[in-house]
C-alpha cells in the first residue's frame, strides 16, 4: 500500500508540474503580448515615453504570476526529493503574491482597517522570512566554525 501511495504522489507531482509549466508558457506569451501591444498603442496623455502606467498594472502582475509558478515548481521538487516542505519557500511565495497584489491594488477603495490588515500580513510574512533566513545563516556560520 505504501508503494502505491508513493507512485500516486509522484504521478500527481508530474501532472501538477506539467500544468504549472503550461501555465508559465501561457503567462509568458501573455506577458510578451501585453508588453508589445502597450508599446505600439502609445498613450501620450500619461507623461511617460514608452511604458505607460496602465502597462505596469497589466504587465507586472503577469510577471509575478510567473515567479509564483516557478517557486511552486521549486517547492514541489524539494518536497519530492527530500519529503519536506521548506517554510522559507512558502513565505517567499506569500511575499511575491502580496507584492503582486500591492502593485495592482487601488488603495482608495479600501478602508483604514483593511490597510492595517494588509500591513500586518506583510510584516508577518517578512518577519517570518527574516527569522528563518537569520536562523539558516547562524547554522551555516556554526558549521563553518566546526569545519575549521
Amino acid at each position: 500500500m505504501r508503494n502505491f501511495i508513493k507512485k500516486y504522489e509522484r504521478y500527481v507531482f508530474i501532472i501538477l508540474s506539467v500544468i504549472l509549466m503550461l501555465y508559465i508558457t501561457v503567462e509568458i506569451v501573455e506577458l510578451i503580448y501585453q508588453f508589445f501591444s502597450s508599446i505600439f498603442k502609445m498613450d501620450e496623455g500619461n507623461g511617460r515615453l514608452i511604458v505607460s502606467t496602465s502597462l505596469l498594472k497589466d504587465f507586472l502582475p503577469i510577471f509575478f504570476n510567473i515567479l509564483i509558478a516557478i517557486e511552486l515548481i521549486d517547492t514541489f521538487l524539494i518536497y519530492m526529493q527530500k519529503h519536506s516542505i521548506k517554510v522559507l519557500n512558502i513565505l517567499l511565495i506569500g511575499l511575491i503574491a502580496i507584492g503582486r497584489k500591492l502593485i495592482a491594488f487601488d488603495f482608495n477603495d479600501l478602508s483604514g482597517l483593511s490597510n492595517i490588515g494588509l500591513a500586518a500580513l506583510i510584516i508577518a510574512l517578512a518577519g517570518g522570512y527574516y527569522l528563518i533566513k537569520k536562523d539558516e545563516y547562524k547554522e551555516r556560520e556554526c558549521e563553518d566554525k566546526f569545519k575549521d
